[in-house]
């Protein structure tokens, strides 16, 4: 027996029962198995025909495998009316008569004198009127399979469409080519042909069952530009082997011809793969880049953590097509977003975890179990489409991705379930980012409260010497006039000063969300500089401000603001401090074309040469004894947050200044 044929049939046999394996409760994967033994039969058939030492008539054997490939076709329209959703019942089923009946009275023409002489030997081999008949049904009945599948894949949607076009291009195909080999190898007398078959019916068949059963769902069309792909690369290998070894051995030597060969398909393929990249990237995949893309830009334009979720959802769902995307964040013990909520340690969330990706279709397709029922139970009651996590170092991701059903119904497939997952791991890199900046961020706030503290409190007690003055004074002179005066004058003065000085150390420590609306930058440097003034005077600096941009309106964050004038006046008022004589720091506003300038100048010993390249990068400090060499990274970003610019100003003269460049309006969110 031939081994090919030989190996064909357990690989028949094989695929049918894992298919039922994968989950023994879905009708198509039954209807698979049923399949399977019939393909393995029709294999074992062919196995006698091509025996070595070969068979002395081998007409029983050709009707015996013409028989059983008569059931084929009614084997496939069970499977694609199972993948419309039918079970594997005869009353779920009874639009099969016609194939039965076609498939039962082709089998008995097969053992009839029209299909084969009684009189044919090998060496006279003899066919009959009903072999042209058999052919033509066959192939026919391939044809209408084609036929309905497209009218059926155009009736349905979702996964049932995705099933029904992989065995269009599957299983009809695989049947109509072993029906057309089969008939060539007889007509020109090829037995090469036919001997083919079998492992070529096959390697479609297995294809199409696994392309059907797995829980990755593939787009029919990118399974057949895989599968073509694949079959034109082996046949240029092939083509290129077989055309070097016709060279003569002693006007080329081997080692040098195989080298060329090598050197040859490789330049081939190199070539193939960049046409198909640009093919692909002209489609779907263009697409993905231009999410790709879309995402990194909001990551690196936008600061305020939700804001940034909620345009990561907006990209998501304009991608998808989906209702509705949902970022279900780590709460305590469990993903949550709205009403949506998944407890981590439930099996439908362990499961989830551990696979890191389930679409309703992928759980669909495999065995029953308790966190996969856990699980499509919560998909289902959510309308989801589609659940991702990204990838984490301790197994616990930060979110779930959590897409909803598309308008149109149609299910994710594999391709898009990888772009989804790597979009998912930028997207979370991007929290973790905004996350470790807005910690720094709080913590440079901590730290100018903390260098501002011993200054307010100074500042803070001079009202508190006038109040206490005033008030040991009320009970001698209330009924004195001029007292009472000073007693309505001064009184609500001192605290509303001292109330501003504690609100703005207080807004220091707390944690500041950007908040966007129209400020006018003037004041928010006069307030700022208020706060820090006490600062200058301990250290015997002038502070002086300069503030004549007018219109000065710009749409910004108060307290980001407020943060980049308080960083840039404290890093000018520590430069300064490490020079002798007249100790200055200057802050400006002023109109420009492009919008609203603010500079800090300082008299201090100027920045060196060696740190102006990587000013704005973390842990940049040209103060060796404080600070961490955050405050002008964070600087930056807050500028960046406001579509602004900051740069070092290059003069000739010492000191340092630093200009940030605001526009008057920003873009809306």
């Amino acid at each position: 027996m031939n081994p090919a044929n030989l190996a064909a049939f357990f690989v028949s046999l094989g695929v049918g029962f894992g298919v039922l394996y994968a989950n023994p409760k879905r009708s198509i994967n039954r209807a698979f198995l049923i399949l399977s033994v019939n393909v393995a039969a029709w294999v074992l058939s062919l196995a006698w025909l091509t025996a070595v030492p070969e068979i002395p008539n081998p007409v029983l054997w050709i009707r015996i495998a013409s028989a059983i490939a008569t059931t084929i076709p009614l084997c496939l329209w069970v499977i694609k009316e199972c993948a419309k959703g039918a079970s594997l019942e005869w009353k779920s089923l009874t639009g099969g008569w016609p194939w039965l009946i076609v498939g039962l009275g082709m089998a008995v023409l097969c053992f009839s004198h029209y299909f084969i002489p009684f009189e044919s030997t090998r060496e006279h081999p003899m066919r009959g009127i009903g072999w042209t008949v058999y052919a033509a049904v066959n192939a026919g009945s391939y044809v209408v399979l084609l036929v309905e599948a497209v009218a059926s894949v155009r009736s349905t949607t979702g996964i049932q469409k995705v099933e029904i076009q992989t065995l269009l291009f599957g299983g009809t195909a695989s049947g109509f080519t072993g029906v057309t080999l089969m008939v060539l190898g007889t007509v020109l007398g090829i037995p090469a042909l036919s001997r083919s078959i079998p492992m070529l019916i096959v390697v479609f068949y297995s294809l199409t069952a696994w392309a059907i059963t797995t829980q990755k769902i593939f787009d029919a069309r990118h399974l057949f530009h895989s599968v073509t792909q694949f079959a034109v690369s082996m046949a240029i290998v092939a083509l290129i082997i077989a055309a070097a070894y016709t060279v003569p051995a002693y006007q080329v030597p081997r080692t040098l011809l195989i080298i060329l060969s090598a050197t040859l398909i490789t330049l081939i393929f190199n070539q193939f793969n960049r046409r198909l990249l640009r093919a692909s990237l002209a489609g779907a995949d263009g697409d993905g880049q231009g999410v790709r893309s879309a995402i990194l830009s909001a990551g690196r334009d936008e600061f305020d953590r939700d804001v940034l979720i909620r345009r990561f959802a907006s990209i998501l769902e304009g991608w998808s097509r989906a209702e509705k995307v949902h970022f279900l964040m780590l709460n305590k013990e469990q993903y949550s977003s709205g009403e949506m909520r998944l407890p981590c340690g439930t099996p439908g969330a362990i499961e989830l975890l551990n696979v890191t990706w389930a679409t309703p279709e992928s759980l669909l397709r495999q065995r029953e179990a308790g966190g996969r029922l856990e699980l499509a139970s919560f998909i289902t009651e959510n309308h989801l489409g589609l659940l991702v996590c990204p990838t984490s170092d301790d197994g616990t991701p930060a979110f779930v991705l959590a897409i909803g059903v598309r308008k149109d119904r149609s299910p994710f497939n594999w391709s898009e379930v990888k772009l989804v997952q790597e979009w998912a791991t930028i997207i979370e890199n991007t929290l973790s980012r905004i996350s470790l900046t807005q910690q720094a961020r709080e913590s440079e706030q901590l730290r100018t409260a903390g260098l501002l503290g011993a200054s307010l409190a100074h500042e803070i007690r001079n009202p508190l010497v006038t109040l206490k003055t005033i008030a040991q004074s009320a009970k001698a002179r209330y009924n004195d006039p001029e007292f009472r005066r000073l007693l309505i004058e001064l009184v609500p003065a001192e605290i509303e000063r001292i109330e501003g000085l504690v609100s703005g150390l207080m807004d220091l420590g707390r944690p500041q969300y950007p908040h966007f609306e129209v400020v006018g930058l003037n004041e928010v440097v006069e307030t700022s500089v208020k706060l820090v003034r006490p600062k200058a005077q301990d250290e015997a600096v002038i502070l002086t401000c300069e503030l004549s941009a007018s219109p000065d309106e710009i749409k910004g964050d108060r307290a980001s603001i407020r943060q980049i004038i308080l960083n840039l006046v404290m890093n000018a008022i520590q430069a300064v401090t490490e020079v002798g004589g007249r100790r200055e720091v200057i802050v400006r506003t002023a109109n420009v074309e492009s919008g609203i300038t603010l500079e800090v100048s300082d008299n201090g010993p100027g920045m060196p040469e060696d740190m102006r390249d990587r000013l704005f990068q973390p842990f940049t400090t040209s103060n060796k004894t404080s600070g961490m060499g955050l405050g002008l990274a964070i600087t930056a970003d807050l500028v960046k947050l406001h579509h602004g610019q900051i740069i070092l100003v290059q003069g000739t003269n010492a000191g340092t200044t630093f200009r940030v460049t605001l526009p008057c309006q920003q873009p809306s969110y």
